[in-house]
């Protein structure tokens, strides 16, 4: 129990009360509270049974005393009941019970309805409504009305007389008094114990209250407000300055060289300079100010109703405060703890800025920023008023869109303004040069915005600009900066790059965030970017060589059309690399049927006819012509386009193979290419299946391909993909094997129907041709391997492909090793759909040779 000077009567009896009440009924609120209630009502029970008693049997009613009495002792009994049953619901309706017996025994004993005691049997639903709630209380409510129905009934139709009395009565309108002055004290000393534990039970509830929202504005680390909580102050004292004229200051405060500290002496040791500063700081200021951590190393502090030369006199108090911390951390390194104490010595800078009336607070936060930024490129441990704050405190400014009044913040889209931006590009250079690390300058512009401001009007045109300059500063990194330049363009100052690649990689994943639309007056804009870039350092370029530079990359980038990006080399812009071109026309060729598929018939070696065709996926470029698969499908793979181009080739191959038997072709495979991304992702299965019941192209004609390596990343789920894919009836082939992992063990392991032996091993078998004309004088090694492979997958159960064939010598070794089947320029080159319809319809009456002898001949359709 707690010391009786922090604990009243009041925790006393809920103490005892709780001895009463089993643990797993005090886990809930509402069921303690009930529980509570039965204990109350049975001390009232043990107070007021006896008195009644008393008074009853100094009235000469000494059976009626006895019974009060008994029917205390059984109300007495439910405390018990309750902790030995942990039952609410049995120690409620004993009490009840007893309680009701006798209100209807003393009624009836006293003469009936007209008894002292019939107002008394409202005490019964009245308790119940307190120990089991308005249902209890109405079942009761129910019985207490047949009794006094009864008590009325009985002998109003002569059926029963109510006995009377014995004893001397003393005084009839005494009684009357006593049970009424009694059934009034019952009542008010019930009301009166249910509200001792109703409000214990608030008390708790609004302790607990207090402790989580103490939680959720407070940081944890170290004990001031939290950053939510903090922009929320701030907030509300906008409105509070927009209503009275008041100002309000803002301090941005950085703890110099943090990361240092962490690598040095450990993040343990990084948490108690925060927690030090933290302490300093709240022994500086007011206790109207409100401060917390703001992120990182970063603390914000509002200053309510103060004007700039009272916050920087503030701020200077609080950063010599800093500059005399010493906080101590553990630097031993043995595992006891008892290393040595080194002190470390704290500077902070300081970012000042005032609030304007009307403005975002998070302009106002923002040249706080912009002043903390200017205090450590000035050499850190120091205080730095924004600039346009330092005269002008109060100033209301332009509000017109675009203006930037001297802010050093754009008050349309909230970024740093020109001024600001020429500054920091300023610091970047010099850091560059001394540091020997890239500074890439990247200009923005935004094709068509004209039309865009012309067709949904200026509003729209300025929450695009705003929508646009937040999605570039998601894409950047916290330490880059961006801001806008002018009307349509923007500027990204990336520093501290190790490669030049670095700066178009970002430029890359700008340009890819402007593919998802953004959403302008209920409207979705799909808006495009050239991108220029220019990097410093570079011979010859000072501040505005370079921004002429990257303009001049920019102004080539748009010629080349929508969504491009141009990197400076020279004296101009380098023009656009194919890399580039072809990444970023991927969407279009998909768009606007630039891609087609061609068919290479695979031939059964044993009967020599056409079993299947593999689908190949060919680019017809505007500019660039027929683009090979090998220069753009990794470019798919890593822009994510592999995904829908994968699709689009999957349906395309399995509409022929239909259209084909529709034509009265014989049925064939048509094996399909799947990319490492296609296969990550998790809903291939049901793609694959949905396409082929779109097209209704049987499962048994669809054959998947799949790299060796691409299956071994993650094997057990792709062997539980292939599992499904062939139970569905669709085959799953191994491609190019021999150049991946070649692992008996992974091979024994993979449910697969097809070994495709890479081209590398037939091409090998050719090698060999020069060496002698009797066909024994193999290359012993190469035939070796080659023919391993083909056992191997035999004994495995798999049929073999062997791509690449290409000569009648290596159809020879192939047929002679036993491989199944073949494909290759020997039999036919990649042919369009209509060339291999012709090849399906002549094959009846076609039959290939079995050697050079034999008269085979290359079937090439062109």
């Amino acid at each position: 129990m707690s010391d009786s000077s922090t604990k009243g009567w009041r925790g006393y009896y809920l103490d005892v009360a709780h001895r009463f009440i089993p643990a797993d009924l005090r886990q809930d609120v509402a069921v303690l509270a009930r529980a509570e209630n039965v204990i109350n009502a049975s001390l009232l029970a043990a107070i007021a049974g006896p008195a009644y008693a008393l008074v009853y049997w100094m009235l000469g009613q000494e059976l009626a005393a006895l019974e009060i009495l008994a029917a205390s002792l059984v109300m007495l009994l439910a405390p018990p009941v309750l902790r030995l049953s942990g039952s609410i619901a049995l120690a409620r309706d004993l009490y009840l019970s007893a309680l009701f017996f006798n209100m209807v025994w003393l009624s009836w004993f006293l003469g009936g309805i007209r008894s002292p005691t019939a107002s008394w049997l409202l005490t019964a639903p009245v308790v119940a409504m307190f120990l089991g709630g308005p249902a209890c209380a109405l079942a009761w409510l129910a019985m207490s009305c047949a009794a006094a129905a009864a008590l009325w009934g009985l002998p109003a139709f002569g059926l029963l007389a109510p006995p009377l009395p014995e004893g001397p009565m003393l005084d009839m309108p005494l009684l009357y008094l006593a049970c009424d002055l009694g059934l009034f004290v019952v009542v008010l000393g019930f009301v009166l114990l249910f509200e001792l534990t109703k409000t214990e039970g608030f008390v708790r509830l609004q302790s607990a209250m207090a402790t989580i929202h103490e939680l959720a504005i407070r940081d944890e680390l170290t004990g001031c407000h939290n950053r939510r909580f903090l922009l929320g102050l701030v907030e509300r004292e906008k409105e509070r300055s927009d209503r009275s004229a008041r100002p309000f200051c803002l301090c941005l405060f950085d703890i110099d060289f943090f990361k240092r500290i962490n690598d040095t002496y450990g993040h343990g040791a990084g948490d108690q300079v925060l927690r030090c500063f933290a302490q300093a700081v709240k022994g500086e200021i007011r206790a109207s100010d409100a401060f917390g951590r703001y992120g990182g190393e970063e603390f914000l502090l509002m200053l309510p109703e103060t004007p700039v030369p009272d916050a920087l006199v503030l701020a200077e108090r609080v950063r010599i405060a800093t500059a005399g911390l010493r906080c101590a951390t553990e630097t031993g390194t043995g595992g006891g703890g008892g290393g040595d104490a080194e002190l470390i010595t704290l500077t902070v800078s300081v970012g000042v800025a005032a609030y304007r009336p009307g403005e975002p607070s998070a302009h106002t936060i923002a040249r706080a920023d912009e002043a903390l930024y200017l205090a450590k490129a000035l050499g850190r441990n120091r205080v730095q008023c924004h600039e346009a704050d330092e005269q002008l405190p109060a100033l209301v400014p332009d509000s017109r869109p675009g203006a930037e009044g001297g802010t050093g913040c754009d008050q349309l889209t909230g970024l740093l303004s020109r001024k600001l931006l020429r500054e920091r590009l300023r610091d970047a250079m010099r850091r560059a040069s001394r540091n020997r690390r890239l500074v890439a300058l990247l200009l923005l512009n935004i094709n068509g915005f004209k039309e865009i401001n012309h067709a949904l009007g200026c509003e729209a045109g300025d929450a695009l600009l705003s929508q646009a300059g937040q999605a570039i500063r998601q894409c950047l990194r916290a330490t880059d900066s961006v801001g806008r330049w002018s009307g349509d363009e923007f500027i990204a100052l990336l520093e501290d790059l190790v490669f030049a690649s670095d700066a178009q990689a970002v430029a890359e994943k700008i340009l890819d965030r402007f593919g998802l639309p953004l959403v302008v007056g209920g409207r979705e804009c799909f808006v495009t970017l050239a991108v220029g870039v220019a990097l410093y350092p570079a011979a010859d370029c000072d501040l505005d060589a370079l921004l002429r530079r990257a303009d001049s990359a920019m102004r080539s980038a748009k010629r080349m059309g929508e969504n491009s990006v141009q990197v400076y080399s020279g004296d101009w812009a380098q023009p656009q690399s194919e890399r580039m071109a072809l990444k970023n026309g991927l969407r279009d060729a998909l768009a606007q049927g630039q891609l087609f598929l061609e068919y290479q018939p695979q031939v059964d070696l044993a009967t020599r006819r056409v079993v299947g065709v593999e689908a190949l996926l060919r680019w017809q470029h505007p500019e660039y012509g027929l683009v090979a698969p090998g220069r753009f499908i990794p470019l798919a793979e890593e822009t994510g386009m592999i995904v829908p181009i994968g699709d689009w080739a999957l349906r395309t191959a399995c509409l022929q193979n239909r259209a084909w038997r529709a034509a009265g072709l014989p049925e064939i495979k048509t094996a399909v290419n799947l990319s490492a991304r296609q296969l990550k992702e998790p809903a291939l299965l049901a793609r694959v299946l949905a396409i082929l019941r779109e097209t209704g192209m049987p499962a048994r004609c669809l054959d998947l391909e799949i790299t060796e390596g691409m299956l071994i990343e993650d094997l057990d789920a792709n062997c539980a993909l292939m599992n499904q894919l062939r139970q569905a009836g669709v085959l799953v082939s191994i491609d190019d094997f021999g150049t991946g992992y070649s692992s008996l063990n992974y091979l024994s392991e993979l449910p697969v129907d097809i070994l495709k032996m890479d081209g590398l091993f037939v091409r090998r078998l050719a090698a060999r041709a020069g060496a002698g004309a009797d066909g024994g004088s193999r290359d012993g090694r190469s035939y070796a391997l080659a023919e391993a492979i083909v056992a191997m997958a035999h004994r495995l159960g798999l049929n073999v492909i062997a791509e690449a064939v290409e000569t009648p010598e290596q159809l020879a070794d192939l047929c002679a090793m036993g491989c199944d089947v073949a494909q290759g320029y020997l039999f036919a080159r990649p042919l369009p759909p209509a060339g291999v319809a012709a090849m399906l319809a002549r094959q009846g009456g076609i039959e290939l040779g079995t050697g050079a002898d034999a008269g085979i001949a290359p079937l090439v359709l062109h």
